[in-house]
């Protein structure tokens, strides 16, 4: 009985503090079903990726930007380990990253422990046509935002602050 209300009244002090950060904000204590979060956010994603990502006319294919994305975040790497940061075979990574280093994004150096291996890392063109695709993808969503009101753009920018920390805290990438 005593430790129920103790619970109670940190809620009942919870729900004010957001009551007056908030000015009138309910709480809905409802059980929402994981399959119906997880099908929602599959559409959220997928309407993304298939309404605005996808209309974009990039300079280089969305799976090389990709890898050099990670390669930046990772490197050095591997070909095995872009390859399953990627999820594709080594084979397959192995022909992004010939055409990769073909173009001069990225350089293949020995692994000195194990001759056997080669560590990929992005060159200075890499890294310029990562911050010009990072350019592109926010020029593109800044112009595209423009047909929301007021309204809808602030309910938009409230939205990524809750949805981007919570998907850090779901998806915490390891180095």
């Amino acid at each position: 009985m005593m430790m129920s209300n103790v619970v109670l009244c940190r809620f009942n002090c919870l729900i004010r503090k957001i009551n007056i950060r908030r000015k009138k904000v309910t709480i809905y204590m409802e059980y929402i079903d994981r399959k119906e979060l997880s099908a929602r956010f599959i559409d959220s994603f997928h309407t993304f990726y298939s309404k605005f990502f996808q209309k974009i006319n990039f300079p280089i294919p969305a799976n090389h930007w990709v890898a050099l994305c990670i390669i930046n975040f990772y490197e050095p790497l591997t070909s095995t380990a872009l390859g399953n940061h990627l999820s594709i075979s080594k084979q397959q990574a192995l022909q992004i990253i010939n055409k990769l280093c073909k173009d001069g994004y990225i350089d293949r150096q020995t692994v000195l422990d194990d001759r056997r291996y080669k560590n990929i890392t992005l060159t200075e063109k890499g890294h310029k046509i990562i911050l010009n695709e990072i350019r592109l993808l926010k020029l593109v969503f800044e112009q595209k935002i423009d047909i929301l009101t007021d309204l809808e753009r602030a309910n938009f920018d409230e939205a990524t602050k809750t949805f981007v920390p919570l998907f850090d805290k779901i998806y915490t990438i390891d180095k």
